[in-house]
């Protein structure tokens, strides 16, 4: 017998979507509320969950999105903006199918700009996919050791090297270590050329995030200086290592090496499954090569978009200029181009 479905907007804090997430396994901070509602919070973004119930009302698909409203980049819902994937949650292909259904519905009856999905969905003709990144995952195992005894060679020399260095990794517990962190990841944003996060963003990772119990944030330091950070997403089975930041000249110590090690340790001690390293650029084999000797299998990513009037972003023209720019400018530019642009690019 065809299952009856019907759809309805949820606001993520609805009870119904926590009970929702918490049965699958592939769910992650990503579809956790209070992800959602602290980028909403963040970005002045709209936040609503678009859900397939059946004739009871019990929820059998569902994906989180936010509403970008901006006159740089248009009118769109992006599920989820500066969230590298968030796959779509269902109980069956039936539920699927019409929650893809719905999908293309609602762009075409809002008339939006786009539709982006950060995660592949099944072929229809409305639908674009596009692979630009890829993921690096790694399977945990409740013994740290056993785990290290798959990583390459290479790994396991800096790791040491960092610990015969003095290098010594501490979890931070005060909002001013995450302001420590803000400074390295600002540095580490110019040097690549790109708009730093606002200050208030890590500010709220820190409350609605690292607080709860999360996330966490690592920092890796020498003597009283701290050298790099990482900051962790963790909840469900999956931890993820979200932002890494350095100070350039610490590469010789090999900080870095040393906070993935640490973060997963902690993983593996407090029961979780996956590692996630987070997206690579396809382009960037340097990185690439980087995750995959600590073992971690390499899968593409898939982003899928549905728009009802197709048009070329304007990211993709503004990027090579903001690039230079930053590269060859203050360190107080890319903060400011973080404030004031980075809401509309998410």
């Amino acid at each position: 017998m065809q299952t009856s479905f019907q759809h309805m907007i949820i606001r993520p804090s609805d009870p119904r979507w926590m009970d929702f997430i918490q049965s699958y396994a592939n769910a992650n901070i990503f579809h956790h509320p209070a992800w959602i509602e602290m980028m909403a919070e963040c970005y002045r973004y709209q936040a609503f969950i678009l859900v397939v119930a059946d004739e009871n009302g019990s929820i059998q698909a569902g994906l989180p999105f936010h509403k970008v409203s901006s006159p740089l980049t248009g009118q769109r819902l992006v599920s989820l903006p500066f969230s590298d994937y968030c796959p779509p949650l269902y109980q069956d292909e039936n539920a699927r199918k019409e929650l893809v259904k719905q999908l293309v519905l609602l762009t075409k009856e809002k008339n939006l700009h786009q539709l982006e999905v950060r995660w592949e969905l099944p072929e229809h003709p409305d639908i674009r996919r596009t692979s630009k990144y890829v993921l690096h995952n790694l399977q945990l195992e409740p013994d740290p050791d056993r785990l290290a005894k798959k990583f390459k060679r290479t790994h396991l020399q800096n790791i040491h090297q960092a610990e015969e260095r003095g290098v010594k990794v501490v979890i931070g517990d005060q909002l001013d270590q995450m302001k420590v962190y803000y400074s390295l990841q600002l540095e580490t944003r110019k040097r690549h050329g790109v708009p730093c996060q606002p200050w208030g963003y890590f500010k709220l990772i820190w409350e609605r995030i690292v607080v709860p119990g999360l996330g966490f944030l690592l920092l890796a330091k020498t003597d009283d200086e701290y050298v790099a950070g990482m900051v962790y997403l963790a909840w469900g089975k999956t931890l993820i290592a979200k932002y890494a930041a350095s100070r350039e000249d610490s590469f010789n110590l090999r900080p870095n090496n040393l906070l993935f090690w640490e973060g997963m340790r902690w993983g593996c001690q407090h029961g979780y499954e996956i590692f996630d390293m987070g997206r690579t650029e396809i382009e960037n084999k340097g990185l690439r090569t980087f995750k995959s000797r600590w073992n971690a299998v390499e899968q593409p990513l898939y982003y899928s978009n549905i728009s009802s009037n197709p048009q070329k972003s304007s990211e993709s023209r503004i990027e090579p200029t903001l690039h230079y720019v930053i590269e060859h400018s203050p360190l107080w530019v890319c903060r400011l181009s973080g404030e004031l642009l980075y809401r509309h690019f998410g």
